[in-house]
């Protein structure tokens, strides 16, 4: 399960005019609720075949229109000094002035990779006939793996994200998914796979929600797990090949 945080972490670096406002959300932190509003996403969801599943052409539209609003900004301040605004991705640490130059010039194209790796791994969910589809969760999560109807369900405001953060949440689902397939079924209660645990502070933080106060260590443990490796590169499309083909 993902969740969704109010908090936004802001880091001042100073370097020479320059100084960077870093805003970095919590996307798993705090549970929150959004009022809801009618979806301005087009056809995402293909009702047409028997498994649900995303509309992976519009996605990739949306995903690209909410990648724009990622580029870091050059702000000019009152005071002569300039600063750059942006949005880091999820599990990104510091980055230089050249990095945040670069993205300014690539713009969108900047998560091209990120955009792809979404639609492979989509592409990877429906070879198995995993249902998947875009909804509003009411409880605040931004994911969720429901084994009982072989459903993985992405909350609308995903999208308005941006791919690193939507890669980030499918990801994270896709690996509860193949956590299930290790306990037996898809069908089954996931069961951890058992691989090395991160322990850092922001992962921490994260478990630290009051929704998981009352969970047990194994739920905790099978939640660390897919945060630790929902930000590793390939290794949901990985875990489902090696656990439910």
């Amino acid at each position: 399960m993902y969740l969704c945080s109010k908090r936004e972490k802001m880091f001042l670096l100073f370097k020479k005019k320059y100084f960077f406002i870093i805003f970095f959300l919590f996307p798993i932190l705090i549970s929150c609720s959004s009022p809801k509003k009618k979806n301005s996403f087009k056809n995402f969801s293909n009702n047409q075949t028997k498994n649900l599943s995303i509309n992976v052409n519009n996605l990739r539209i949306n995903l690209y229109k909410a990648d724009k609003k990622l580029t870091p900004k050059l702000i000019h301040n009152n005071n002569g000094t300039s600063s750059y605004r942006y949005l880091k991705k999820p599990g990104e640490g510091e980055i230089s002035l050249e990095e945040i130059k670069e993205r300014m010039i690539l713009g969108p194209n900047f998560y091209q990779k990120e955009r792809e790796d979404v639609i492979n791994l989509l592409k990877r969910i429906n070879k198995l006939k995993i249902n998947n589809k875009l909804d509003y969760i009411e409880s605040g999560a931004l994911g969720l793996w429901i084994p009982s109807d072989d459903t993985i369900v992405i909350d609308y405001r995903v999208v308005e994200m941006g791919s690193p953060t939507f890669l980030n949440v499918l990801s994270h689902e896709a690996i509860h998914v193949a956590q299930s397939c290790f306990s037996g079924s898809r069908n089954k209660f996931p069961k951890r796979i058992g691989l090395p645990l991160e322990y850092s502070t922001e992962l921490n933080l994260n478990l630290s929600h009051n929704l998981y106060s009352k969970k047990s260590e194994e739920v905790i443990n099978l939640e660390r797990e897919a945060f630790t490796y929902a930000k590793e590169e390939g290794v949901a499309i990985r875990l489902l090949k090696e656990f439910c083909e």
